[in-house]
């Protein structure tokens, strides 16, 4: 079965993460022909899009100005095509915000982390695609707790992503 990804998926995700989600789905049973249910019998025909009615009849409730501010920051969120804002230089975050959870030594751990981490960026900042640092700058401060890890892993993910074997 051939799946067909859009382009800007491909491009963000990269192709091998592709396959392997294609691949976990099909042994899930969430693609192929197991997933789209037994074939009709003898006589009868699947419905195709053409046969489903076009617009729903029944008039919508309308929702909050919350749910509704709700709604289109969840849209932002999701559709994976945030806008390329220019990132110069690696972020300031403070650690203490990170590092905020834990017993006294697991919190300086994970400072000295956050200070490897933000180190390393700093040499390699311009190793990354403008897009690259884009995305994940902006999706790393979503919930207000940034870390210079998590962003390096993301980073670095995304540089490995591409050239990973098609077959992986």
């Amino acid at each position: 079965m051939l799946i067909s990804w859009p382009a800007r998926t491909r491009q963000q995700v990269g192709s091998a993460a592709l396959a392997l989600l294609a691949a976990a789905l099909i042994e899930a049973g969430w693609l192929g022909a197991a997933a789209q249910g037994p074939p009709a019998p003898a006589g009868h025909r699947q419905p195709t899009a053409v046969d489903a009615a076009g617009e729903p009849t029944e008039k919508k409730t309308p929702i909050s100005p919350q749910e509704a501010a709700m709604e289109r920051a969840l849209n932002n969120i999701c559709r994976g095509c945030s806008p390329i804002i220019p990132v110069a230089s690696v972020p300031r975050y403070n650690p203490a915000v990170a590092c905020d959870s834990g017993s006294g030594e697991e919190k300086d751990r994970c400072r000295r982390d956050e200070e490897v981490a933000r180190n390393n960026l700093t040499k390699q900042w311009p190793q990354f695609t403008a897009q690259g640092r884009s995305n994940w700058v902006q999706t790393n401060e979503i919930g207000g707790r940034p870390s210079y890890v998590q962003l390096i892993i993301c980073l670095k993910a995304t540089q490995i992503a591409p050239t990973l074997p098609e077959s992986r």
